[in-house]
């Protein structure tokens, strides 16, 4: 596949994944908005019946505290009687006529004054409390009213009349939004005193009769799907004020929100879209610049030599990259393997540099037939055919080709077991390198085909210093004694390291102490 399909997939798979991951948002905060919107519809309908039901209740109560003070007028309707019941009617807003009714439910007189002769009405209940009934026409208005009443301990009854007109304008359903019905029901039996809308009632439940707050979302009786939120009065627990939503109103996300939405979702389609493409830009644009560098040959080899400490003789090398950038100069492998790791040039790279390493080191491995000849391989490598390919060419002109591996490669990566057995069948060493800084331990050193340890520079710094490391070194040699390991000691700097070393019987040397790593023509001259 060409760079430019290759690009032109990778932004197709992108724009996919975007409009995915977008799409995934968009539904996890829709749900989140449906849900918010739908609470906060549900708390606009508690909040009506709330508001509803306060006016109610002060009202309520203003008149409860005037008929609680009732004992004080006079049965025979005197003049003070009747001022004091006007009065509190010109006080009241929600009152539009106070009487006074006798053991045998005969009205003696009112605000507007005495009857003479009395009218005959419904005998008072004997017993104490608040109590309501009606509606009723009054005689004198003549309009429809809402009867509060108290029977006093004579037995009279005083009793207060709510105009309907009062409870039209504290239920007026035009003052709230989005509201199916207000009614203030007989919270025993759920029948209508006072209605705005159309009052229906849920199937399938039974409400009544109603001491408690309650609120249901679900199907009534008249087909819809309704929301309502009832709670009984303070003043007057027998009736209760229910408020009712449809439903469609708590599940109908605003023309605002699907707009914000809508963008929200295309904000993060072009923003996700643009990240991924950046993203592979940057990939592919340092993928590009290191195959570009292979292909102008800006990378070179060089050679840090293995040395046998009793003989001081160059015994092999280990093969080391190095990029001769045109702007940065010459770079180290840490500034462009990682990259080429997550990029995939990895491969290009390494066989380059084996290729390049075939072609400087032929004359001296002819030569030389025990000259070692050792290349840094990670795991991801092992699993390319194309490498491994490269690798058995190389043991055909090497005969003493060395892969090392860190440890966490031969720990990560159970799979290439297979894969180093047939490496080693084929005649290729096995190294370990940095050994000591990882996480392996015997297991694995018996486990996978290991010939090799190469000891971490940290512990041969150690030697002739009191440290933590100290111990370790000695432990490590003694280890690989047992286990009948090959060692190398990376990191040599001092001729008391290389003597302590030596003692230790660990012979073969890597380090400034002897040479760093050099070019080919320098490595030519050594051996």
């Amino acid at each position: 596949m060409t760079q430019g399909n290759h690009s032109l997939t990778d932004r197709i798979k992108n724009i996919v994944v975007a409009w995915l991951i977008s799409s995934l948002l968009f539904g996890l905060l829709a749900i989140f908005v449906y849900v918010q919107q739908k609470d906060a519809a549900k708390q606009s309908v508690q909040a009506a019946s709330e508001l509803i039901r306060l006016e109610l209740d002060t009202q309520l109560r203003n008149i409860d505290r005037f008929l609680k003070q009732a004992e004080q007028l006079n049965q025979a309707c005197d003049g003070r009687t009747i001022s004091l019941m006007r009065e509190q009617v010109f006080v009241n807003p929600a009152l539009s006529e106070i009487g006074i009714v006798d053991q045998s439910g005969r009205l003696l007189c009112n605000s507007f004054g005495r009857l003479d002769p009395a009218v005959q009405t419904t005998e008072p209940i004997k017993q104490p409390g608040l109590r309501y009934h009606g509606p009723i026409i009054t005689d004198f208005l003549q309009v429809p009213a809402f009867v509060l009443a108290r029977t006093r301990s004579d037995g009279f009854e005083v009793n207060a009349l709510l105009p309907t007109s009062w409870l039209s304008d504290t239920l007026d359903i035009t003052r709230h939004k989005n509201l199916a019905f207000i009614a203030l029901l007989d919270g025993e039996t759920g029948v209508p005193i006072f209605l705005r809308g159309q009052y229906t009632l849920p199937l399938g439940e039974v409400i009544f009769p109603m001491r408690d707050e309650m609120e249901f979302e679900g199907g009534f009786d008249d087909g819809t799907q309704k929301y309502i939120f009832a709670r009984p009065l303070a003043a007057l627990p027998q009736l209760t004020i229910m408020v009712a939503s449809d439903a469609k109103q708590l599940s109908t996300i605003k023309p605002v929100w699907l707009l914000t939405l809508l963008l929200l979702y295309c904000a993060s389609l072009v923003g996700l879209t643009m990240l991924l493409n950046y993203y592979d830009r940057r990939v592919l644009s340092s993928r590009a610049l290191l195959l570009g560098a292979i292909s102008r040959q800006e990378l070179f080899n060089v050679y840090q030599p293995l040395v046998d400490a009793t003989t001081r003789e160059v015994v092999g090398v280990e093969v080391l990259i190095r990029w001769q950038h045109p702007l940065e100069g010459e770079l180290s492998p840490a500034y462009f393997i990682p990259e080429a790791e997550r990029d995939g040039s990895i491969q290009e790279l390494s066989v380059y540099q084996i290729e390049k390493a075939l072609s400087e080191l032929r004359a001296i491995v002819q030569s030389r037939r025990n000259f070692k000849v050792s290349f840094n391989v990670n795991g991801y490598l092992l699993t390319c055919p194309d490498y491994l390919q490269m690798l058995h060419q190389a043991n055909e002109l090497i005969p003493q080709l060395t892969i090392e591996l860190t440890e966490r490669d031969v720990l990560s990566q159970a799979q290439i077991h297979s894969v180093l057995q047939s490496l080693v069948e084929q005649g290729v060493e096995i190294a370990i390198d940095d050994f000591g800084t990882g996480y392996s331990g015997l297991h694995y050193l018996q486990s996978f085909p290991i010939d090799l340890l190469k000891i971490d520079q940290t512990f041969v710094a150690s030697i002739g210093m009191d440290n933590l490391q100290s111990p370790v070194l000695n432990a490590v040699i003694e280890m690989a004694n047992k286990l009948d390991k090959k060692l190398i000691a990376e990191g040599v700097e001092t001729a008391h390291q290389a003597e302590y070393l030596s003692r230790q019987g660990v012979t073969i040397h890597q380090g400034w102490y002897y040479y760093k790593a050099m070019p080919i023509h320098e490595l030519k001259q050594i051996c």
